[in-house]
């Protein structure tokens, strides 16, 4: 059998560091120099590089990246504890599913073009693998937390069948385990007690006992759980699509401060600081909250009981059930306007203002502020089409304040940081606030409206600059509604939030602007 050589002068030149073979001189290769940049950089060309994690150098650096950069967005992961595994090799030989996913959403941020142009690479690997998983993969915390970067990728680059399908996946999955039941004091029943996360048992909630034994692993597991909520709401309230979670079989207590998480030891087994429990009476989960007396600004933690609040408004304006006229959907809008309010008022002076909060905490209140606003927008933007009451308009008025103060946020967080802007979770809301402005503006001609809507398409643009599809679609479809007939406009504020959200003529302007880029998206 004939063998295959490499020829002489190839493995020759091969054996020169690629400094020395510019300057033609002979090279004692390997020397420090050539190792370090052998281990740091990859050949671009090379197709067995895209099925390959990047070189160790590069890996650690990539992982950096996404803390540095990306973990307010995803605030799940314990820092020091996910570096450790990474400097001991033991995430490489366990997930590397989760290390694809961290690099395909940290390549935007690198500064090399070579680096960056193997985003769609490594996401196409971590989907692929996430693919492969089962009911109950191992290691579970490392697969849902892979997911949910997998579903947030593909909202940015317009890949949304894979989001929405990788959503019901990833929570079937969490059940299985049973995760979404870790703090539940009732599941006896089901020979489950919150005990075995101390216990010699060989399973706890169906995990194997590698996993979930320290204090620092539970509180992942809890603000997993939660940012899959956040993430599954994120994903119904802008579509009308009814929730994959049900708020019924969740029961995980509400995550603590991120410096609290941030600082706890890895190695401890029991927590020094306790959780507030998640109960699904409003005012008694509102209570408990209120009640903590930690000197720290529990930022999530209201992120969390916002999105509670927000679920249970979408419910009711996406409900098949009620009639926008009827007495039930009345109560059940003014019940939560209550809430809403309660919820304001209960929340301190850092956690409301940008410019006050710590910079840790400032994207942090951007994203309380505007999803607590597209609370009130979505709940006051009511259909009153063939409805005869005159007054019956009048619940716009207060959508449009909520989307002013939307407007005043975005203002105030631009003095600070553009990059606090640009979170996906919340692109929807700005779009919303920045259509029901655009209504109110063309049918009073009130100029100073304008000025607000001039700052949510600049927002637009930087995340069309930094997203592959995410600014692109708001962008055009703010352009689109801008383009409007009056008489059209006033269709549009009368059909309220659901009408406006189920209009899809502006989806041809997005699908051609995409075809005109020659972007690889299929939004049909």
């Amino acid at each position: 059998m004939q063998t295959l050589t490499i020829p002489a002068a190839v493995a020759k030149r091969k054996q020169a560091c690629t400094s020395c073979r510019h300057r033609k001189r002979k090279c004692d290769y390997p020397t420090p120099q050539s190792i370090a940049q052998s281990d740091s950089t990859f050949n671009e060309q090379d197709p067995i590089a895209s099925f390959q994690l990047p070189p160790h150098d590069l890996l650690v650096e990539m992982v950096n990246l996404f803390f540095d950069n990306l973990y307010q967005l995803f605030p799940c992961f314990h820092r020091r504890h996910f570096m450790r595994q990474l400097e001991e090799g033991s995430i490489q030989k366990e997930s590397t599913l989760i290390l694809f996913s961290m690099c395909c959403l940290a390549a935007r941020v690198h500064p090399d073009n070579v680096v960056k142009r193997r985003e769609q690479e490594w996401y196409e690997q971590a989907k692929f693998s996430y693919q492969l998983t089962q009911r109950d993969p191992y290691p579970a915390l490392r697969t849902i937390q892979s997911a949910l970067l997998l579903i947030a990728h593909g909202c940015v680059s317009g890949d949304f069948s894979t989001s929405w399908l990788f959503l019901g996946k990833v929570w079937r999955q969490a059940v299985a385990l049973g995760i979404n039941r870790m703090d539940a004091s009732n599941a006896t029943s089901m020979g489950i007690t919150p005990q075995h996360w101390n216990s010699g048992h060989d399973q706890v909630y169906g995990l194997d006992k590698r996993e979930g034994r320290t204090a620092v692993e539970k509180e992942e597991y809890r603000r997993t759980l939660w940012l899959l909520l956040i993430m599954d709401r994120n994903h119904a309230w802008p579509t009308g699509w009814p929730n994959a979670l049900p708020e019924s079989h969740f029961k995980v207590d509400i995550p603590i401060a991120d410096s609290l998480f941030q600082d706890m030891d890895p190695d401890v087994r029991v927590a020094s600081y306790s959780n507030v429990a998640f109960v699904r009476n409003f005012d008694r989960l509102l209570a408990s909250v209120s009640s903590t007396t930690s000197s720290t600004v529990n930022m999530f933690q209201y992120i969390c009981v916002a999105y509670v609040l927000l679920s249970r408004v979408a419910e009711v304006v996406h409900t098949l059930q009620d009639e926008v006229d009827a007495l039930e959907y009345a109560q059940a809008c003014e019940e939560l306007d209550t809430q809403i309010v309660k919820l304001r008022l209960s929340l301190p002076r850092k956690a409301t203002s940008v410019l006050e909060a710590s910079s840790a905490d400032r994207g942090h209140v951007v994203w309380l502020q505007v999803m607590l606003s597209n609370c009130a927008m979505l709940l006051y933007y009511r259909c009153v089409k063939d409805v005869s009451d005159r007054n019956a308009t009048a619940p716009f008025l207060h959508a449009v304040a909520a989307a002013q103060n939307v407007a005043q946020t975005v203002r105030d967080a631009s003095r600070v940081s553009i990059e606090i802007l640009l979170s996906p979770h919340i692109a929807s809301a700005l779009y919303v606030a920045a259509c029901i402005l655009a209504i109110q503006w063309r049918t009073t001609n009130d100029a100073s409206f304008k000025r607000d809507i001039e700052l949510f398409q600049l927002v637009f643009e930087r995340m069309d600059e930094t997203y592959i599809f995410l600014g692109l679609k708001f962008k055009i479809a703010l352009a689109h509604d801008l383009e409007r007939s009056l008489e059209n406009l006033e269709d549009l504020r009368d059909r309220g939030a659901r009408g406006m959200l189920a209009d899809c003529s502006k989806w041809a302007h997005v699908k051609e602007e995409v075809v005109r880029r020659g972007l690889p998206i299929d939004i049909t």
